[in-house]
């Protein structure tokens, strides 16, 4: 799949967010059939990843601090996929992950523009 990404190439945290739900949206239904505790877990995974977004975005957090969440993040989504491999299949649960992973990249992406812009004070 390389050179073909899930997700243009957009900037931006709104871009990002509206991203993260289009995401929820494709595969919520999947995990709506395995039940509400299922469904219950994908959100909060999702809601885990916005609150990633929102630490990225804030200026006052060390950037440490968010290259530490950003490899959490990038490790519970792993859990989360092989977890639920089990149940959904191994082909559903790679794709999701594809897609967190590229949308969590083009948010540190963001994020590294975002501190090059202040750098220049532009």
């Amino acid at each position: 799949m390389a050179g073909k990404g899930f997700i243009p190439a957009v900037y931006g945290s709104s871009d990002l967010r509206r991203l993260l739900r289009d995401v929820e949206d494709r595969y919520g239904d999947a995990f709506a059939e395995l039940g509400p505790g299922a469904l219950q877990d994908f959100k909060h995974l999702i809601d885990c990843i916005d609150s990633f977004l929102d630490l990225l975005a804030d200026p006052k957090t060390d950037f440490r601090v968010k290259l530490m969440s950003y490899g959490k993040i990038r490790s519970d989504v792993f859990e989360f996929c092989r977890f639920y491999a089990r149940w959904l299949g191994n082909p559903l649960m790679e794709r999701l992950k594809a897609e967190i992973y590229e949308l969590l990249e083009e948010a540190i992406a963001w994020w590294g523009e975002q501190d090059v812009l202040d750098i220049m004070g532009c």
